[in-house]
């Protein structure tokens, strides 16, 4: 059975580069800008993982992980961000749905979030 990944992105390129990379592991993938888009096509569409981009206009990347977690427990978490000083917040450090592995943008390949995606999904 294929897995399906929401990529929340307010990078257009970004999105897209990293849709096509999960596409080419067999993923199904969906693609939103914004966090409160995120929140409106998840309550239509189920998911299995959203790769969040932590930066985002609106509500921020922090924010939507903690509110989706309260509306769809079941849903994993990966943080994609390009800001090489952040860290996992402590609140969601010790959730088993977020991934403790942080990818920074610009990803050289997939491989190693597709590994953390299989570990996670699993």
């Amino acid at each position: 059975m294929s897995h399906s990944i929401l990529v929340l992105d307010d990078d257009i390129h970004v999105r897209e580069s990293l849709a096509i990379g999960l596409e080419d592991e067999d993923y199904d993938v969906y693609q939103v800008g914004s966090s409160e888009e995120a929140l409106v096509f998840l309550e239509g569409q189920k998911v299995d993982m959203v790769v969040v981009d932590l930066r985002l206009p609106g509500m921020n990347g922090t924010d939507f992980i903690n509110e989706a977690r309260k509306r769809w427990s079941e849903l994993r978490f990966i943080i994609y961000t390009g800001s090489p000083e952040f860290s996992i917040p402590v609140d969601l450090a010790e959730v088993d749905s977020v991934s403790n592995s942080i990818f920074l943008k610009p990803l050289p390949s997939c491989d190693v979030m597709v590994n953390e995606i299989k570990r996670m999904l699993d």
